[in-house]
């Protein structure tokens, strides 16, 4: 009996822990290598994580941005969505190609373009996101505007713990438990 009442304890108050120890009014940043995870603060209801890692080519020792993936929450759908930013001077007919390991390449159509680059979106449906979680390589291929395609490898480095943080940072922004106390 005293064992099951130790047991129950100890639940509560890791139970209890949690539960004054989440600041819901905080946003949080966190960086995992090579990839970026950010949140807005829970009381933002309509707000979604951010999870981004740019791609860059080192030329004579400088870094030069050449794309960034981003992995968010799409606001209309509320579903989870792949974007790519890459920058002004891209063909934009043959669109964005996004290939995996050895599977045919997913093309994403570009939305628009702002004085930031170019963005194209695909859905990161559950297919989508465990070919990603089980990636060795990852490249997106474009077309400059001359038409020679360009492939660009994506850095996987820190994409692990970077997705599980996403994944238990969402799962706390939107569960119902944690919402009573934001």
């Amino acid at each position: 009996m005293g064992a099951v009442a130790l047991l129950v304890g100890l639940l509560l108050g890791w139970m209890l822990r949690g539960v004054t120890t989440y600041n819901s009014n905080a946003g949080m940043a966190e960086t995992f290598d090579d990839w970026r995870l950010a949140c807005p603060a829970a009381t933002m209801k309509d707000g979604s994580c951010e999870l981004n890692s740019d791609v860059v080519e080192n030329e004579n020792g400088q870094p030069t941005s050449l794309a960034r993936v981003t992995i968010t929450q799409d606001n209309a759908s509320k579903k989870p969505i792949l974007g790519f930013t890459v920058p002004l001077g891209v063909a934009l007919e043959p669109g964005l190609g996004l290939m995996i390991d050895k599977d045919p390449a997913k093309v994403a159509q570009y939305r628009t373009c702002n004085t930031v680059g170019c963005i194209a979106v695909l859905d990161l449906d559950d297919k989508l996101a465990q070919s990603l979680d089980g990636a060795d390589d990852v490249k997106i291929a474009l077309a400059g505007l001359d038409g020679k395609q360009q492939q660009i490898a994506v850095s996987l480095k820190g994409y692990h713990d970077a997705r599980s943080a996403y994944k238990s940072a969402e799962a706390h922004r939107h569960n119902w438990f944690w919402r009573l106390w934001s």
